[in-house]
């Protein structure tokens, strides 16, 4: 698919210039203003497709889109396999995969997305929110942004029995990982609420915090936070597939969904994955 798009920027809504609209002057380019959108930039291919792809494998955001895509069709059993037992709980769902519809959800303007989250699980009794990391530091105004999700989800939705947030990230974060969440530990309460954000929160949460504080500080209260790294996440869909009966169609697909997951894994980078003893 990024091959097809590569070749075929169309399909994106860019638009080619044909080289007989371009004027060579020295050593700068120009072309008809009424061929490009002024008020925005101007792109240019930077790297060929294979340099492109070995970059997707050392980005964040791309891992992100395979992930919520995998969870968006994993089932239930999974879900409580990866998340929910990590964090201690018990649920066996049913559970619903929320992405970026949380601006319809809980009533944002179009197309915001306030609290940035990667993942959102909930179901009648839970909602579970996952940090995807790869090379980038979390800071404590994240763990606020999750509170505020969580905050808005129970207004939405109804109070919940148990509310996560599970960091998945690469193992050398795990040493200094709670430090740099502003905290000395995976616990958290209340008092969170009242430290000074090195980096100012996004209006719409410090509203929240204003207007609903109570409401915040219960969710604060009441989290369980949790630590994975990649390489145990791996391990945990391995063995969950390994499980699986080869027999039924629905068993046969969800192997091969797991499988793709992996391989992606494996291949990027950031994950701290040992490729070696994958092979």
């Amino acid at each position: 698919m990024i091959d097809q798009l590569y070749w075929t920027p169309g399909y994106m809504g860019l638009q080619s210039i044909n080289r007989r609209e371009w004027r060579l002057e020295g050593d700068r380019i120009s072309v008809p203003a009424s061929l490009v959108n002024r008020s925005g930039p101007l792109y240019s291919r930077g790297l060929r497709i294979d340099a492109l792809v070995g970059d997707l494998h050392r980005m964040e955001e791309p891992l992100n889109q395979i992930f919520n895509l995998t969870f968006a069709l994993a089932p239930d059993a999974l879900i409580q396999r990866m998340f929910v037992q990590s964090l201690g709980f018990s649920d066996s769902g049913p559970f619903e995969s929320i992405g970026r519809e949380t601006h319809v959800r809980y009533g944002w303007n179009p197309n915001e997305n306030i609290t940035q989250h990667d993942a959102l699980f909930v179901s009648a009794t839970s909602a579970i929110a996952v940090e995807l990391k790869l090379g980038s530091s979390t800071w404590p105004g994240q763990v606020m942004k999750y509170a505020a999700l969580l905050a808005w989800e129970e207004m939405v939705c109804g109070p919940k029995s148990n509310l996560g947030l599970l960091f998945v990230a690469p193992e050398r974060a795990r040493s200094s990982h709670w430090k740099k969440c502003g905290l000395s530990s995976s616990a958290i309460d209340r008092s969170f609420m009242d430290q000074s954000w090195a980096k100012p929160l996004p209006a719409p949460i410090r509203g929240l915090m204003l207007d609903h504080r109570e409401r915040v500080a219960s969710v604060l209260d009441r989290l369980q936070l949790g630590f994975m790294s990649w390489p145990e996440a791996a391990a945990r869909m391995s063995a969950f597939s390994n499980e699986i009966s080869s027999e039924s169609p629905g068993d046969q697909t969800l192997r091969k969904l797991i499988a793709g997951f992996l391989d992606q894994l494996i291949r990027h980078e950031m994950t701290g994955y040992d490729k070696a003893s994958a092979l």
